[in-house]
């Protein structure tokens, strides 16, 4: 998980630090106007980093245009950049205000269309791929695709106000610790074989057509950092402008070919570097305790 790795210990340790800083203002915050819950509902745009995917099988022959060298091999390795479109973001918490601390529940959802450009393959061990055999009766054209990558994320979060006297407008930093659920839909190939004109096939040349197509999933955690802005309008209602960043850990998934010469032969597919930030504009109600929501 490398860097997402590093950003849960981090956002581990900024938890810790958020809810030192505010224990003594909450433990001073006796009175029911300190103590509030509160709903928050937002939405916004999002980005996303550009991604690494990496796919792998237990393809034990060559396809008919290519020559294996006279090895026998182990399978195939794929790898590719997964490029995402600015998307978008919807949230909505509930979470307990004490003093200058807010402790929630979230759920986030982003969407993101994707691009995949192709980088390269090689055989399962590492090795270089060997070149096409010019003389092969058998030609092939290939597609490879993939739509949307969408994250789904519940999160414990807890945020530190830091509010200025005369001022409405109240700054201040989170952090939360979840699990995110990863779809990449819409992963699609298909490699169609014909024979060359003037040329003869055998076996036929639809004997080696290789389909594709899964959605690729995975619960993983993930990390979360937060900075943003809430405007008062009165003593429930504020505007709230967040920005989130989120690091969510690497998506391994394994299905099986739609079609394939060998029936029944399954494929590995992860993706690295789900890197994702946001942008959202929010609504927060809030009540104190012993008022009527």
């Amino acid at each position: 998980m490398g860097a997402a790795s590093g950003l849960l210990r981090t956002a581990g340790v900024l938890l810790g630090v958020l809810i030192l800083l505010g224990v003594p203002e909450a433990v001073r915050a006796a009175g029911p106007e300190r103590a509030a819950w509160y709903v928050n509902v937002g939405g916004g745009a999002g980005w996303s980093a550009t991604m690494d995917k990496a796919g792998r099988n237990r393809d034990t022959t060559c396809s008919p245009n290519r020559d294996c060298g006279g090895r026998t091999v182990a399978g195939f390795r794929w790898f590719q950049d997964l490029v995402p479109e600015t998307g978008r973001t919807f949230g909505i918490a509930a979470g307990r205000q004490v003093g200058r601390l807010r402790f929630e529940l979230s759920a986030t959802q982003q969407t993101h269309p994707v691009a995949l450009e192709f980088i390269g393959i090689t055989y399962l061990d590492g090795s270089e791929r060997a070149p096409h055999v010019v003389d092969s009766p058998y030609t092939s054209r290939s597609t490879n695709m993939v739509d949307e990558l969408t994250t789904r994320s519940l999160s414990v979060n807890v945020y530190r106000d830091f509010p200025m006297p005369g001022f409405r407008a109240i700054p201040y930093l989170g952090a939360g610790l979840g699990i995110t659920y990863v779809e990449v839909s819409g992963l699609y190939f298909h490699s169609d074989y014909s024979c060359r004109e003037g040329r003869s096939c055998d076996p036929p040349a639809d004997r080696y057509d290789t389909v594709k197509s899964a959605d690729l999933t995975d619960v993983v955690p993930a990390a979360h950092l937060f900075a943003g802005v809430a405007w008062h309008l009165s003593d429930r209602w504020a505007l709230d402008v967040k920005l989130a960043y989120r690091a969510v850990g690497d998506l391994a998934h394994r299905s099986a070919y739609v079609q394939h010469e060998f029936p029944g032969l399954t494929f590995r597919e992860a993706v690295r570097g789900i890197r994702q930030g946001s942008v959202l504009l929010g609504a927060r109600y809030t009540w104190a305790d012993g008022t009527t929501p």
